[in-house]
């Protein structure tokens, strides 16, 4: 069994190397050009980045023929590694038209539209580093998440290039998918450990990588690293390069008086800001609730019995709460509810402040739920106008688009957030405040309306209910999605079961609850769906929602006792102890798809109604 290890690290290499080759293959190569930049065309440059006014118009007249508002500028001298890297982020196959796709590239020169550019709020166009110009590659993608794409440009010449840069670069990129940062070392790790059962094939797979990169980039690949003869010795000497060049970087700024790593350095500010912030706090937290509750808030029965008690597993946050359910008609609540200060508190961080990237990143990766939903429409009407309840930054609408692009969408969140949805261009109209708030200023202007992760975490879901049948035009849809309190995981996995999120979900509605106040206000259920609506992860997320509260990760709303030093250094060893566990419970969610699938087992259901007269 043993002797497979080093076997799949030679597979696995040159897999990879296959997969890499055809990824730069792809790449567009800009033609020569003697028709003069196009006024509209700006350049951000990075850093010691040499672009020539050839080279500019040869790259402003392919983005005008492609009609493209960004495009990143490859040059063909990349460093090997960096040429490698831009195959590992971007699938060239998908990246243009991917509206969820993260911007990424060279990081050494951009092509941006003028209007775009003052859309997206940037005011200087050069003296950037590599790592700035990635988080200027995300924000550009998002406001033009269709016409944006990347292509080698002749006569363009990287900046000098070294293993910290890289490495910074890195760490910038996978900011939200820290895995990644690791997986280059994957295969000598499991080359050490093959090595003990074959040393020739050990040999084999060492040989691999350090040459993959000839076989990568040599030949017919529109780029021309200007290191690859000497890349097995870069690879060999990798991790004594990046000390020698960290120490050089760091004398460097020293002696300029700047930081060896702004970005790192401001977000330690950030996070330092944000810890006083809670600190202020932390003696007015008991406040942050109503008293407790004798009566359900959906049927006004007496029945309650206790369903579990948890503490804020997912972010830690202080305080023990408690979920009830009616014994008469199976609504399960936050018992005492929190205040809206309290909501306040406890959805601060959550998914904008200083957990706002995270909290992007995983939205954007529920592109795969999000076109479901925008697809379950489609057998019955054509949608003139939406408006998406709970939007956030818009996620829902950039890739809805996509399936209904002459649809006007509008998005309302009680956040600012909406306010950014509307600057990318995701919406066409936003809203602040709760659907309630404003549904007579909305009535009947859009005839589909959907609740997405919205519901759950209002106060009254009811009066968002007679919100919704205000706002909605006649023979209008709404569209609805909700965890399902009845699924097997809820039941099985306690407290840990990450669709409770306490206390941040304040309501759990049966769907015969849902569908019974739906007939009440005129709306008819045309479409009730479990199986299909079934979302991935419950396993794995209890996994680690349990060493989340056995070694909480550092954050800044945590006090001193629960992110010590002994926390941190137990969270290590418990992070690589769950590998094994992680692995097994994704198998074991793979494996049980098909039978969540059937009746109602789903963790989430989705219900599509029908505004009748």
């Amino acid at each position: 069994m043993w002797l497979l290890v080093p076997v799949l690290v030679c597979l696995g290499l040159v897999a990879n190397g296959i997969r890499l080759r055809g990824r730069l293959r792809r790449l567009d190569t800009v033609v020569a050009s003697g028709r003069p930049v196009d006024p509209a065309h700006l350049f951000l440059v990075a850093e010691g980045v040499r672009l020539p006014e050839a080279a500019r118009r040869a790259a402003s007249n392919h983005a005008r023929r492609e009609r493209l508002l960004v495009l990143d500028l490859v040059p063909a001298d990349l460093t090997v590694e960096r040429a490698l890297d831009v195959a590992r982020m971007v699938d060239t196959r998908t990246y243009r038209a991917d509206r969820s796709a993260p911007g990424r590239g060279a990081f050494q020169a951009i092509l941006v539209h003028r209007d775009l550019l003052e859309r997206a709020g940037i005011t200087h166009l050069d003296g950037f580093s590599p790592v700035e110009l990635v988080d200027i590659a995300t924000q550009l993608k998002r406001y033009a998440p269709t016409a944006t794409d990347l292509a080698v440009v002749p006569g363009l010449r990287a900046a000098r290039d070294d293993a910290a840069m890289r490495v910074r670069v890195q760490q910038r990129a996978y900011a939200c998918t820290p895995a990644s940062l690791y997986m280059p070392f994957s295969p000598h790790i499991a080359t050490a450990i093959g090595s003990q059962v074959s040393q020739q094939l050990a040999y084999v797979a060492m040989a691999l990588f350090w040459f993959q990169p000839f076989f990568v980039c040599a030949g017919r690949v529109p780029l021309a690293p200007r290191d690859l003869i000497r890349s097995p010795i870069v690879r060999i000497l990798g991790i004594f390069l990046l000390v020698i060049h960290s120490v050089r970087a760091g004398r460097e700024a020293k002696a300029a008086g700047i930081p060896a790593d702004p970005h790192k350095a401001a977000r330690r500010q950030r996070r330092d800001e944000t810890a006083a912030w809670y600190r202020a706090r932390a003696r007015h937290v008991g406040r942050l609730r109503e008293v407790p509750s004798s009566e359900c808030p959906w049927c006004g029965s007496g029945e309650l019995t206790n369903r579990l008690r948890s503490p804020d597993l997912a972010m830690g946050k202080p305080g023990s709460f408690q979920l009830d359910t009616c014994g008469r008609c199976g609504h399960t609540f936050l018992n005492p509810a929190i205040t809206p200060d309290g909501q306040d508190y406890y959805e601060r961080d959550w998914r904008d402040g200083f957990a706002a990237e995270a909290a992007e990143h995983a939205r954007a990766r529920e592109a795969a739920a999000d076109r479901a939903r925008a697809e379950l429409l489609r057998p019955y009407a054509t949608p003139r106008a939406w408006l998406d309840v709970g939007t956030g930054f818009g996620h829902f609408c950039n890739v809805a688009r996509h399936y209904w692009p002459a649809t006007a969408f509008g998005g309302l969140d009680i956040t600012d957030s909406v306010d950014e949805a509307r600057a990318r261009g995701w919406v066409d109209a936003a809203y602040q405040g709760e659907l309630v708030q404003v549904a007579d200023r909305l009535a009947g202007r859009y005839d589909v309306i959907s609740m997405f992760g919205y519901l759950e975490r209002a106060r009254y879901p009811s009066e968002e209910l007679d919100g919704a049948v205000k706002a909605l035009a006649p023979g209008g849809h709404l569209l609805i999605e909700l965890p399902n309190p009845s699924c097997p995981a809820a039941r099985r996995l306690g407290r840990y079961w990450p669709g409770w999120d306490v206390p941040r979900r304040l309501h759990f509605i049966p769907v015969d609850n849902l569908l019974a106040a739906l007939e009440d206000r005129g709306l008819r259920p045309i479409v009730v769906e479990f199986g299909a609506a079934q979302r991935p992860g419950d396993l794995t997320g209890a996994l680690g929602l349990l060493i989340q509260q056995l070694a909480p990760k550092p954050e800044p709303w945590l006090d001193t006792h629960r992110s010590g030093p002994g926390r941190r250094l137990l969270r290590v060893p418990l992070l690589l102890a769950s590998i094994s566990p992680l692995v097994l419970a994704a198998l074991v969610e793979s494996l049980s798809r098909a039978w969540l699938a059937r009746g109602n087992r789903s963790n989430t259901y989705r219900v599509l109604a029908r505004k009748e007269g």
